[in-house]
């Protein structure tokens, strides 16, 4: 049996807003691992490549053994198109709640200042906010992604620059991916 890592859902979005990185991302890879971890057999019907190795990987082996053996049985779905995926619909439907849940919260004065001061977010979150935020605030999204993008650039010249490994700095690597595509997992 392998030892699960003890993650907590968060109930609000807010409560990550002074967190590294982005929020939704955060949020996301928590909840992702949450449902990976936890759910049942009876609850997993399809899964894509990316999560049908993470149900191997985080489930102790009866439970993925479980799993895997309801979908052979059902004829289950592993076809890698991720909106089949039964982890991915819910990472889905989260990842919309979760940026529904920050629109709702843009009225704050402690959102407004974050959004001023510290905010990050990954492209694909930021281009899915976009879309629901008033116009009047699309504009400091962009400043948002401009800025992080330039801090990003600034890491990986000095990184390519002194690629000892004894440096500091290979982090950006990570940070870099995820503001690319999001967190592992949450794209296709």
């Amino acid at each position: 049996m392998r030892a699960h890592r003890l993650i907590v859902l968060h109930e609000s979005i807010e409560k990550l807003l002074h967190e590294p990185g982005c929020p939704f991302c955060r949020l996301l890879k928590d909840f992702q691992t949450i449902h990976l971890q936890g759910d049942s057999a009876e609850e997993i019907h399809s899964l894509c490549n990316f999560h049908a190795w993470g149900v191997a990987a985080v489930q102790d082996a009866q439970a993925a053994a479980e799993v895997f053996l309801n979908m052979v049985n059902e004829n289950g779905s592993m076809t890698g198109k991720r909106p089949d995926c039964d982890v991915c619909r819910k990472v889905i439907d989260e990842e919309d709640r979760r940026i529904r849940e920050l629109v709702t919260l843009l009225g704050k004065p402690d959102v407004v200042r974050w959004l001023r001061m510290e905010a990050v977010f990954c492209i694909p979150h930021a281009v899915k906010l976009r879309q629901k935020v008033p116009l009047t605030l699309t504009a400091r999204i962009d400043t948002i992604i401009r800025n992080y993008r330039e801090q990003l650039k600034d890491e990986l010249v000095q990184l390519r620059n002194d690629p000892s490994p004894d440096r500091a700095g290979w982090g950006a690597l990570g940070r870099a991916a995820e503001f690319l595509v999001s967190q592992r997992g949450l794209r296709a």
